[in-house]
């Protein structure tokens, strides 16, 4: 199964999270930024997909990247992010991708990121690696059963 595992991160925290998933699945997590230009040019059965919430949404780099994906060249995908305190952001980068016609798999996974004015010091932390790399497990199952149909 070919899988990706792309995220953005300003501070640090949902970039815990993808590299806790990828290095779980054997791949390595991939940043949205200025410099890297991450395209997705031939398929995927799985794209893990995650950032934080800024404003009240995904940043706006991934806003544009998950904008520019092809459903024809992705399976499947999964969210996930980090949040101070809303937490909504998986269910965003969830709907995000549904425009895309790009079908999930799974509830999008989110736990408390570090952030300013929050009592969310010390997260993500080994509780929230762990249950991020228990619904990376089963989003691949999942996917693999929606695949084969």
């Amino acid at each position: 199964m070919k899988i990706r595992v792309i995220y953005h991160s300003r501070l640090g925290n949902t970039e815990k999270v993808a590299k806790a998933i990828a290095a779980r699945l054997n791949v390595v997590a991939e940043k949205i930024d200025k410099k890297s230009k991450l395209s997705i040019v031939e398929p995927i059965d799985l794209l893990f997909i995650g950032d934080g919430i800024y404003w009240a949404k995904p940043h706006k780099s991934t806003r544009k990247f998950i904008g520019g994906l092809d459903p024809e060249y992705v399976k499947t995908a999964a969210a996930f992010g980090t949040y101070g305190n809303q937490f909504k952001i998986g269910d965003d980068i969830k709907s995000l991708l549904e425009k895309r016609g790009i079908k999930i798999v799974g509830i999008p996974f989110t736990c408390k990121g570090a952030s300013i004015g929050t009592k969310n010091a010390n997260h993500p932390d080994e509780n929230d690696f762990n249950a991020a790399c228990e619904f990376a497990e089963s989003v691949v199952k999942m996917s693999a059963d929606v695949i084969s149909e």
